[in-house]
């Protein structure tokens, strides 16, 4: 029996978490969620779930914003990664000694949402195991309910930060990042960024819904590269170019996400596509400008494709 996990993520914790006992390393999420899984003796990723506050109104537009919206964007690209975003509520209050007006922000249904979707997928029997990413004691009643519907419930956290007696007594275990971060943690040179993350060109296994098992997520038998045309690979690759104009492809979207019928059935085939491509010279993987890996088609083949254009314009 495949045992699928389910990571919920409270964004606003475990980046507090990850700030303070991390020491600035970035982090590989999709290495991460597989060190999870098998922290929790599972087989497979069902899905991650990151929930998280934004600003709005003026606020929105600020520098700190505009980062934390690239670190969710690039997030939501990962194989399995899906992002809740909730508006933080401004409130202001007035200081009783000096008489000044401060402005603050609160976020709303973070915390409501996700426990209800701790439930609510428990109940219908989408996973098995459950990885709370938040050491917060308002979590205890919604572990204590999963665990009450048969499902295993994880706690897990940076070391000991944030981690509350109530809901590490609710959960079935408590799992320390610190002891995985050699395993999906980076030392980048420099100042250390404001948001913790790293692409990826290696997806872990999802699966989503019942219909799925690891093998088809696999190469499948008597499937192989040969057996894809080269010339629709690359003509995906620039309809993907025309579309994120102004940006860049990511490898490990276009590898694990880009629909298409021509590119074949399984993300492994795609990824092995691509290296041949690569290995050709045909399409080039680079560094975008926020570290991740994206890839283009190379000059000469800009050059054959635009040709080949021309010739059959009447």
């Amino acid at each position: 029996m495949i045992m699928r996990v389910a990571i919920f993520i409270d964004g606003k914790n475990f980046y507090a978490g990850w700030k303070d006992r991390a020491g600035g390393r970035r982090i590989d999420f999709g290495a991460m969620a597989r060190w999870i899984v098998k922290r929790a003796e599972g087989h497979a990723l069902w899905g991650a779930h990151y929930y998280t506050g934004v600003e709005t109104g003026p606020a929105s537009g600020s520098e700190s914003q505009a980062k934390l919206n690239g670190f969710l964007d690039m997030l939501e690209m990962q194989p399995g990664f899906f992002v809740e975003r909730f508006p933080r509520k401004a409130n202001t209050f007035q200081c009783v000694v000096c008489g000044s007006e401060n402005r603050y922000t609160q976020e709303k249904e973070v915390d409501t949402t996700m426990v209800a979707d701790m439930l609510r997928y428990a109940a219908v029997g989408a996973y098995d195991i459950l990885v709370l990413l938040s050491g917060d004691a308002d979590y205890a009643p919604a572990m204590e309910g999963v665990r009450a519907i048969g499902k295993q419930a994880y706690v897990a956290t940076w070391g000991g930060a944030g981690l509350a007696s109530r809901i590490r007594r609710a959960a079935f275990d408590h799992i320390d990042l610190l002891e995985g971060l050699s395993m999906f943690g980076r030392n980048d040179d420099g100042i250390p960024p404001s948001v913790p993350y790293v692409d990826t060109y290696d997806p872990p296994i999802t699966l989503r819904g019942g219909d799925q098992s690891l093998e088809s997520l696999r190469i499948r038998e008597g499937e192989s590269v040969e057996g894809l045309d080269q010339s629709r690979f690359l003509e995906e690759i620039r309809r993907a170019e025309e579309k994120f104009m102004g940006g860049y492809v990511g490898a490990n979207y276009f590898v694990t996400r880009w629909a298409s019928d021509g590119l074949g059935e399984t993300a492994e085939l795609r990824r092995r596509m691509l290296d041949v491509l690569v290995e050709e010279g045909k399409v080039e993987i680079y560094d975008a400008p926020d570290g991740n890996k994206a890839i283009r088609l190379a000059s000469s083949t800009n050059e054959q494709e635009q040709g080949r254009n021309i010739d059959e314009e009447p």
